[in-house]
């Protein structure tokens, strides 16, 4: 009931492609509980997002931090100052409070999988968000 297969989320996030996405996070789902709707785990949220090609987001922080695995694909992702260019099987984290935003540059989609502590934070009423612009973080 809980194995989320690597090629059945992508095609999941595929036949989303049309859709706008969100600014910050573009395509985007969450691994969830499918008798409950609410996540897999009480205290981590994994996700699976889509960067579909030329696409940049924009910038936001919020308390929670996330762990990255890049599924496919090769971008960016900014990190207050610092870029962090990734391909297939690199990790990466971003701190909670940390302005950041994901960049396709290529001309192929890139998927991204992550764990954040959202959930813990929001019970304990400790999970905030702020967006920023396309011209920079804040």
């Amino acid at each position: 009931m809980l194995i989320y297969r690597g090629e059945d989320t992508r095609q999941q996030l595929h036949r989303l492609w049309d859709y706008p996405g969100d600014p910050h996070d573009g395509v985007i789902i969450e691994f969830v509980d499918p008798m409950t709707g609410s996540p897999v785990m009480s205290t981590l949220s994994y996700r699976a997002q889509l960067l579909r090609p030329g696409e940049r987001l924009q910038a936001h922080r919020h308390t929670s931090s996330a762990i990255y695995c890049v599924m496919e694909g090769t971008g960016t992702t900014f990190v207050n100052d610092v870029a962090l260019h990734w391909e297939p099987n690199d990790a990466f984290c971003i701190p909670g409070w940390a302005w950041h935003y994901h960049e396709n540059n290529t001309s192929e989609d890139a998927v991204l999988y992550s764990v954040t502590d959202a959930p813990t934070l929001e019970k304990l009423g400790l999970y905030r968000e702020e967006a920023g612009g396309m011209d920079g973080f804040a």
